[in-house]
């Protein structure tokens, strides 16, 4: 049978895909091969080796081991600062006056205390910027003779600048110096009360969480499109050129791999306190013990009180004798 009809033209033209087809696959033959994408490894299969990497970069034992070491170091550390503050209060009360006084006692809180004692007298200048350079002690009027002078061994004599800077200062700051050193004296002699742990719990966890999860879907469609023909009986050109069909076919790969790896570390520190009194007697020798408690006027042995004398004896009456 002659693939020809009476015109001259092929009934069954070529089709041409397939020329365009082989040309389009000799073209990638010919050019650059792309590059081929390394597959990714499913979650399921790296999971472990990432838990595993985490649990070495974890130290949990050195984890323990601070906190272990930063509670002790804390207790012990606070019961040191406890001991030496307190040995410090014991050797400045230790001292005499004087040395308590010049160590710990400023002229200008000695100043400061004399003019809130006496204001009716007494007043404090401040400086000036010019030939007062520092604060001064002033009487508020002149021809000021107090009677509170006499306690520091001034009688009949005028309040002056001079008397207040030269000769009551110095005595005030003994006086101030003197009542502090007491009143630490009498809370050193009292004794230390100390903070003891008592019993305690240090707890200490670390938890790990791994999880993966692969899943893909794989989606295919499939259809045909042929060319409707409304003469498919007859012969000619008009019933055969340009039958064909269409083929659709549509695939779709939807893969997801998902992988979570958590560690959490938990540390709990439970310590029960309790207070106990040291006395002093316990931690300094007792040469130290009694220079403190010289210092304390509470603490001070009471002198025992002298026993009363009997009245002296009526003396017995003469008997008159008779005759």
């Amino acid at each position: 049978m002659s693939e020809r009809n009476g015109t001259g033209s092929r009934i069954f033209p070529p089709r041409g895909g397939a020329p365009t087809a082989r040309a389009l696959a000799g073209e990638g033959g010919n050019g650059q091969a792309g590059a081929t994408a390394a597959p990714k490894p499913q979650a399921t299969e790296t999971i472990a080796r990432r838990a595993g990497a985490m649990v070495n970069e974890i130290d949990f034992p050195g984890f323990v081991a601070q906190l272990v070491h930063g509670t002790f170091d804390a207790i012990v550390d606070a019961s040191i600062r406890q001991m030496e503050s307190y040995s410090s209060l014991v050797t400045a009360v230790a001292k005499t006056v004087e040395q308590f006084t010049e160590e710990n006692v400023t002229p200008n809180q000695a100043r400061d205390w004399l003019a809130s004692r006496y204001p009716g007298e007494v007043q404090l200048l401040l400086p000036d910027g010019g030939e007062r350079v520092e604060p001064q002690l002033a009487p508020r009027s002149d021809d000021l003779e107090p009677a509170w002078l006499a306690e520091y061994g001034i009688e009949n004599e005028i309040l002056t600048t001079e008397l207040l800077e030269q000769q009551v200062l110095p005595q005030v700051r003994l006086k101030v110096g003197g009542e502090r050193q007491q009143l630490l004296a009498t809370m050193v002699m009292l004794g230390m009360n100390r903070v003891v742990v008592r019993d305690g719990s240090i707890t200490s966890k670390v938890m790990f969480r791994a999880a993966a999860q692969d899943a893909a879907k794989v989606g295919y469609a499939a259809g045909t499109d042929p060319k409707a023909v409304a003469n498919w009986g007859e012969r000619g050109s008009l019933s055969y050129e340009g039958q064909s069909s269409t083929m659709v076919s549509t695939v779709a790969v939807n893969a997801q791999n998902e992988s979570n790896v958590r560690a959490d570390l938990f540390g709990e520190v439970k310590l029960n306190f309790v207070s106990e009194t040291l006395p002093l007697e316990r931690m300094v020798e007792p040469a130290k013990a009694a220079l403190v408690q010289r210092h304390s006027p509470a603490m001070r042995p009471q002198q025992p009180a002298a026993a009363p004398t009997a009245p002296a004896a009526a003396p017995a009456p003469r008997e008159e004798g008779g005759g």
